[in-house]
């Protein structure tokens, strides 16, 4: 019997005794946590001992199959609403099967129109009440209040995350309704809207009629869960490991249930200007932050467009600063990232749009510095345009680009595009009358009247001088894109050098969190002739895999990664399409198990399967964010996946895939682990050890011992894995 299985065998046999007779019991937490988590609600559950199908949740919001939406994820993972069932009214859910020894279970439950929920703003209790959304047009919204209320003051309203002024919106306490002043941009198409009321406000229930009842008022929602002070607060086992070198590292493969403490409504949903309160969009509760590098227009960085596609990056020294990094991010239109470049503080760096590969399109630019702890400061996106054509005219709305049948042409200087396609891309509704050769567009109260052939418009019946007359083109009435823009609102600018017209009827709202920041491109398909991988790295280790094996990759996805975590994940999808076919695959994504963290768990471990796409889908929700100190809990993530290789019983030959940019903790005093103990372990289990890693420093020394600790085993540089080598 090997070492390790001498360390854990004591966990083992208390984990199965404690176990018997509990299959017909709910589980659940001895102190249920619920927190906020963008536009939905997070409710931990108690993990799964491999027995009990049946768990059980605490919740004070009122939940029903009608007013939300709730699914359960296991180990972070979407669970089939098929294999499960939820019993709204006992706050139960009963699964087909049970889930392993280990799994992290939570439910997401929506909040839609209408849903009522309780959280603490500043310290006291609120209910938050979700009013519909914005159509791009509404100033005046009901709320649906089911209370009677004892004061208006210090109601507050959010739209998308941000706080409105008070001055900007008036609350009607007769009408129940919300009207925004002329000051507060309208909500555009989409916007969630959030009403909160505190607490102590409300004093008893309307009858049906709107009177006061006469029943005794009740308690309002309290907040659902309230930020922990302590490790100790949270209501399932910690994954932090034990100081002891004779822990055993099952325990620690259950993640952390306290990814988040409960954010704050401005919190609640990604911003393009994170507060420089709390350095971090998606927190409420102020992590580590970068306190001399400020946030959105105060960001020290710049970004400024030259001539001949050329722009330049300035990042003064002011940015930088002992353990943060800082980035060029681009994202496309979708707001996933197309390109992400380390950038060094105090310099100055040029680029072209045509060398950095982009396909012809719109992008948003922005920098961004991180901490290893999770703070983050970004400067403000810009939007810029890339045209390999410059010959052909493109257009873009609201960051889209768009495709008319008759391409957009110039006409003495102005640009022209197809009527109906331009208003209708601009939401007003078109009338053309033949007989008079006028088209009327309309758009909240606003209406726009050309005629073919003449240079005199009318807006709201005030005639305005056009600098181009709308004319026929291959048949289509053809209008200058500027007025008609402009005429509805909208902002227009012309980049000359990529024949580009950018149309913004609104600021655009582009998140820059790391939750925000999916890579766009996949690598290439197989083809008939064989599969292969984008990444020279993997390919490399694929050519040694002859015959079906079971790989887990232990992936470092602490903040530091955030250059590489997305050629890691797209090159992993390519790699498990070229090993052989009967081959399992398990994902153990790693963090600073010895720092406490509320934010990340600091393990996820995706159990193995054959199901290439749920692999794939797997790593599409690994982040890089947080981490404590430089190095991290590698050795303990390894041996988690080294008792998964055992757990699962194959005949298959058994490989560890390491991936990281850090040295790993290897004294009894932060790790369960040394160096010398994982090469013995590995030896032991015979499991081939690969590694993409630094080549120099401490951490070579420390991980090329796991590599040679069995032949077949390789280290590759971290430095030669980069989101531009997938483009290449």
């Amino acid at each position: 019997m090997n070492v390790r299985k001498m360390l854990l065998l004591p966990f083992m046999v208390i984990f199965l005794l404690g176990s018997l007779g509990l299959q017909a019991k709910a589980v659940q937490a001895a102190d249920s946590l619920e927190y906020r988590e963008y536009d939905n609600l997070i409710n931990i559950l108690e993990d799964g001992d491999g027995q009990n199908r049946v768990f059980q949740f605490t919740t004070k919001n009122k939940l029903t199959a009608v007013n939300t939406t709730l699914s359960l994820y296991i180990n972070n993972i979407k669970a089939d609403p098929k294999d499960y069932t939820v019993d709204y009214d006992s706050y139960t859910i009963t699964l087909n099967k049970a889930p392993y020894s280990g799994s992290e279970l939570h439910i997401q439950y929506g909040i839609i129109p209408g849903f009522e929920w309780g959280e603490g703003i500043s310290g006291t209790p609120n209910v938050g009440i979700a009013l519909p959304k914005g159509d791009g047009s509404t100033r005046t919204f009901s709320v649906p209040l089911y209370y009677t209320l004892s004061s208006t003051k210090n109601v507050s309203l959010y739209i998308n995350g941000t706080k409105v002024t008070s001055s900007n919106f008036t609350f009607n306490a007769k009408t129940n309704t919300i009207t925004l002043s002329e000051k507060q941009q309208v909500p555009y198409s989409g916007s969630t809207i959030y009403f909160y009321i505190p607490a102590a406000s409300i004093t008893g229930p309307l009858s049906p009629t709107g009177a006061e009842a006469e029943n005794p008022p009740v308690t309002s929602p309290v907040p659902t869960a309230t930020p922990k002070s302590s490790p100790s607060a949270s209501p399932v086992p910690s994954a932090t490991p034990k100081s002891s070198p004779t822990a055993s590292p099952k325990p620690s493969v259950t993640p952390k249930s306290s990814p988040s403490a409960s954010p704050s409504p401005g919190a609640a949903t990604p911003a393009a200007t994170p507060s420089p309160s709390t350095g971090k969009e998606t927190s409420g509760k102020p992590k580590e932050p970068l306190a001399h590098v400020p946030t959105g227009e105060s960001y020290p960085g710049s970004i400024t467009a030259m001539s001949g596609n050329i722009f330049t990056v300035t990042l003064p020294a002011a940015a930088g600063g002992s353990g943060f990094t800082s980035y060029l991010m681009v994202k496309n239109a979708s707001g996933q990232v197309v390109r992400q470049i380390k950038l060094e503080p105090g310099s100055t760096s040029i680029y072209s749009l045509a060398n950095l590969g982009l396909p012809t399109g719109g992008y948003y630019s922005y920098l961004k510095t991180v901490n290893q702890s999770g703070g983050l400061s970004a400067s403000i996106p810009q939007f810029m345009t890339v045209n390999h054509e410059p010959n052909n005219i493109q257009v873009y709305i609201g960051g889209e680009k768009q495709s008319y049948e008759q391409p957009p042409v110039n006409s003495n200087g102005n640009v022209l595009v197809p009527l109906r396609a331009i208003f209708e891309s601009l939401g007003a509704t078109v009338e053309w009358d033949s007989s008079t050769q006028t088209v009327t567009a309309t758009k909240e109260g606003r209406t726009v009247v050309l005629t073919i052939g003449s240079k005199t418009a009318y807006i709201n019946g005030v005639p305005v001088t056009l600098s181009a007359e709308p004319q026929l083109v291959n048949g289509y009435t053809m209008v200058p894109v500027r007025f008609v823009s402009e005429a509805f609102g909208g902002e227009v600018e012309w980049n000359g050098e990529a024949s580009s017209v950018v149309v913004f009827q609104n600021k655009p709202s582009v998140p820059t969190s790391a939750e925000s920041e999916q890579p766009a491109a996949a690598p290439p398909e197989p083809t008939e002739s064989g599969p292969s991988s984008s990444s020279p790295i993997l390919s490399n280790i694929s050519k040694g895999i002859s015959a079906p094996s079971d790989i887990v990759f232990v992936i470092d996805v602490t903040g530091s990664m955030g250059e590489v975590i997305d050629y890691i994940k797209e090159s992993v999808k390519s790699f498990v399409d070229s090993v052989p076919a009967g081959s399992n695959f398990a994902v153990m994504a790693y963090r600073d198990f010895n720092y406490y963290d509320d934010y990340y768990n600091d393990v996820e471990s995706f159990d193995f399967t054959q199901d290439k796409d749920k692999l794939k889908g797997y790593l599409d929700t690994l982040v890089a964010y947080g981490g404590g100190d430089d190095d991290e809990s590698g050795l303990e993530a390894i041996h988690m996946g080294a008792y998964i290789l055992e757990e699962l019983g194959s005949s298959n030959a058994k490989r560890i895939i390491f991936v990281t940019d850090a040295a790993v903790h290897d004294t009894y005093l932060l790790s369960q682990f040394t160096v010398q103990e994982t090469v013995d372990m590995l030896k032991a289990d015979k499991i081939t050890f690969d590694a993409i890693a630094p080549t120099s420093g401490h951490a070579y020394n420390q991980i090329i011992q796991l590599v040679n600790s069995n032949p077949g085993g390789m280290l590759y540089d971290i430095e030669d894995a980069s989101v531009l080598s997938l483009h290449e």
